[in-house]
């Protein structure tokens, strides 16, 4: 028999956040998050999505054991922004059980009717910024940093309650050395052109920060508005991303292209930190995990590069070739030897033909998945 409860306690939410970390214990390549960031996802007094929107976690129990968990999530921006009457799912986790899965997917199923929407999608962990989709290919890899990892059963356990596939989404694995070559020809000649447009490229002023990211905002809202799932950030949003972000950041690996004083472009990586929290395997920073951190930092030997973004009027410039190749040439100075590029929509064609043009490979797959309330 399976109990589904709502999470209304402190001491139920540390079980929300507390099971994965039983879920994974033995599976090596399972990166733990940190408990206090995942803690500060649940605030709903500090965290900004829940300034407009809201939701409700919710454990599965078996045998007086938490079996599962999963988040049901109505994002009032999403709704606005796109029409869709459509809730979400997030920060799922169950055990080998299908009558746990079940259980919890019914639950959201149940609480996504009460709230007047007609499918629930997911898993996406509030918003497509967050994590979202399952991996369904490339097993037997550790995640980059913020990307899903998850057990294979469940793909099958969403397709056997009913969900289909809405969105499929790939990450490419990048080869500095393979690289090199193709991308050093094509940049050389798009910066060329660049600076005889008046295109300057420079990396982020991390001491003038929340400037800096207030000029981005708009060109973010701009680049990624056609792509499915997009919702513009609001400020505080784009600010608190970005402030979590900064606390690994490298500057040399977020840049800009400017046209005078005006952002027209962007990329942003991040180093590999999951190449450090996979050895902090309870999630603690204290007392030994700190130390760790510190110390395996200087041995990240990947990035992930989190985003591109160029506006429509900007595109087929060769901004995106020179923004990879200034990544390409201060990785390699850093001893960074691979990179993956992820999300990318499956059906983001222009993305997936730079990627492939600069002789990438897809590493691993996603799926995101929608399912129809009955009436």
């Amino acid at each position: 028999m399976v109990d589904i409860t709502m999470v209304r306690s402190k001491r139920e939410l540390r079980e929300f956040i507390r099971f994965p970390y039983d879920l994974y214990r033995d599976d090596k390549c399972w990166v733990p998050d940190l408990y206090i960031n995942q803690k500060a996802l649940f605030n709903k007094k500090t965290y900004p999505f829940f300034l407009h929107s809201k939701a409700d976690l919710f454990l599965a129990w078996q045998d007086k054991k938490v079996a599962g968990r999963i988040a049901v999530i109505r994002n009032n921006n999403h709704i606005a922004y796109s029409g869709e009457r459509c809730g979400f799912f997030g920060f799922f986790e169950t055990n080998d059980v299908y009558e746990v899965a079940k259980a919890l997917l019914d639950t959201a199923v149940h609480w996504t009717r009460q709230e007047g929407l007609s499918s629930l999608i997911g898993p996406e962990n509030y918003t497509t910024n967050d994590s979202c989709g399952i991996l369904v290919e490339g097993f037997g890899l550790p995640p980059v940093f913020m990307m899903p990892y998850n057990k294979p059963y469940y793909q099958d356990f969403f397709e056997k309650y009913g969900f289909s596939s809405k969105l499929a989404l790939v990450s490419y694995s990048v080869d500095s050395n393979e690289m090199n070559e193709k991308l050093a020809r094509i940049s050389v000649k798009a910066e060329e052109r660049l600076n005889n447009k008046g295109i300057t490229i420079r990396p982020i002023n991390m001491n003038s920060l929340e400037k800096e990211l207030l000029k981005l905002r708009p060109v973010y809202n701009t680049a990624y508005k056609d792509n499915w799932g997009f919702v513009p950030l609001t400020e505080e949003e784009f600010l608190f991303q970005a402030r979590e972000l900064k606390k690994i950041a490298d500057p040399g690996l977020i840049l800009f292209a400017e046209k005078g004083d005006q952002i027209i472009g962007f990329i942003c990586a991040v180093p590999d930190i999951n190449q450090v929290l996979i050895k902090i395997r309870n999630g603690r920073l204290l007392p030994f995990g700190l130390f760790k951190l510190i110390f395996r930092r200087k041995k990240i030997s990947n990035i992930r590069l989190l985003i591109l973004g160029l506006p429509e009027d900007y595109r087929n410039l060769g901004i995106d070739a020179v923004l990879y190749s200034r990544i390409y040439k201060y990785g390699r100075e850093r001893n960074i030897l691979t990179a993956e590029a992820a999300y990318v929509m499956e059906n983001n064609y222009i993305m997936n033909n730079i990627l492939k043009n600069l002789e990438t490979t897809v590493r691993k797959r996603y799926k995101l998945y929608e399912y129809t309330i009955p009436g």
